[in-house]
């Protein structure tokens, strides 16, 4: 990389950003721009064609999502291409969606054109930083994280103690049936329900069954466990 240039792809729709990027990159004698196209698709295309060094892409093109596509399909192809976003967009979800798909860099298009070019050349030198803003964002995943493991854990603690008629009576009750309607379900006296609700409630120490069920549903726990209505027994899966 030190003897020749850094070899370019530019992907952005509007083409003032196109005409800025070749203005600040096409100047600088360690980069030389193969392609500054539109679309995702002739990016892709380009780069299977050229192999670039580098892709310097937006991610919102002829469809919001083009480039972190691109981006995905470098990846599963095993081509030895570096891509960067470059975009307006600065979200959890498509900063993620981006670096999971295997984008090495992150920079936002009211950066300056210094941190442009830096971005661009680290990229090269497999050297990408981890951005101030990312890295916030990645502790903060971290943590969400964290506590939903501990509220699952603690969850399932619980639900491991329910009996089989007390998860079917929550499953019911996520499917929308009234109390009154699972009574006559299960062939019971509403006084049987008020009692499971009640035991329910001091398991899980909420206030109304309905936080219960927020919570279970929340947490992906009807996903987790099958309860077998006539049997009453319930799985594991």
């Amino acid at each position: 990389m030190a003897d020749s240039p850094i070899r370019l792809i530019i992907a952005d729709d509007m083409e003032p950003i196109r005409e800025y990027l070749n203005m600040v990159l096409g100047h600088e004698p360690d980069m030389k721009i193969i392609g500054s196209v539109a679309t995702g698709k002739e990016s892709l295309d380009l780069a299977i064609k050229t192999l670039p060094d580098v892709m310097l892409l937006d991610v919102e093109m002829e469809t919001p999502k083009a480039g972190v596509e691109v981006i995905r399909e470098v990846s599963k192809k095993n081509l030895d291409i570096k891509c960067v976003v470059l975009t307006h967009f600065c979200d959890d979800e498509t900063v993620f969606s981006a670096f999971e798909a295997g984008a090495v860099d992150y920079v936002l298009k009211n950066s300056s054109a210094g941190e442009i070019l830096e971005s661009v050349r680290s990229a090269a030198r497999e050297m990408s930083p981890i951005r101030p803003q990312v890295a916030q964002m990645i502790r903060e995943e971290f943590r969400v994280m964290r506590a939903e493991r501990a509220a699952l854990v603690s969850t399932l603690n619980i639900v491991y103690k329910l009996t089989p008629t007390e998860l079917a009576f929550l499953r019911l009750l996520a499917e929308g049936k009234t109390q009154r309607e699972i009574a006559e379900i299960r062939y019971v006296a509403p006084s049987t329900i008020r009692t499971h609700v009640a035991n329910i409630l001091k398991k899980f120490d909420e206030s109304t069954v309905r936080d219960v069920v927020k919570r279970l549903r929340r947490l992906g726990i009807f996903e987790i466990f099958h309860v077998d209505f006539e049997e009453g027994e319930v799985e594991n899966q």
